[in-house]
């Protein structure tokens, strides 16, 4: 390191920089730690890192939460309007056997499936305790729920299902609304 005139040097030190002296002990105390061993692989998993199982839990929630979304746009648009049924058709005619998939309850079904399958499943990573975890099933059963409602024909069965779809919403909110005025 090049030598300060004293005039710098004593300007330095008026200002509050540490003299060239300390500022080189500094220098080879920094240098004088060990680096981390990047060959050695560590077997107990560090707050920034995650497990197999994580990765793959994400993977899963995403793709079902891209499906569900995709699900959605395409039950927006079979409902869309005349134009848009001319088009649906038209695809219908291409692919016969697809209309039997494609009728609207198994459309307004799948999104419902797909996103409560995937809040569901998002637990197992996020792990939530308590009362937080029974409020996320809750939410994600409710649309599991309703999903299979949305399948079913007319009948006792369908409608208590439906019933019980709407006290899980309601027990959900509930619980989010009594935590909400409890942190008032």
């Amino acid at each position: 390191m090049p030598r300060v005139p004293s005039s710098l040097r004593l300007e330095s030190k008026r200002i509050g920089f540490p003299p060239d002296d300390e500022a080189q002990d500094r220098l080879q105390e920094k240098d004088a730690q060990p680096e981390p061993d990047q060959d050695r692989l560590s077997l107990v998993i560090g707050p920034g890192e995650r497990s197999s199982l994580d990765r793959l839990l994400r993977v899963v929630a995403g793709m079902l939460t891209v499906a569900a979304v995709l699900g959605s746009a395409a039950l927006l648009l079979s409902d869309a309007g005349p134009q848009l049924r001319a088009a649906v058709k038209f695809t219908v005619r291409l692919a016969p056997r697809a209309w039997a998939f494609l009728g609207h309850a198994p459309l307004s079904a799948m999104p419902l499936l797909l996103i409560g399958s995937a809040y569901v499943g998002l637990q197992a990573l996020l792990r939530p305790v308590g009362i937080e975890l029974l409020k996320r099933l809750m939410l994600g059963s409710a649309f599991l729920l309703w999903g299979v409602v949305q399948l079913m024909p007319p009948s006792v069965v369908a409608t208590d299902l439906g019933d019980l779809v709407i006290t899980l919403y309601v027990l959900d909110l509930g619980l989010i609304i009594r935590g909400e005025l409890q942190g008032l």
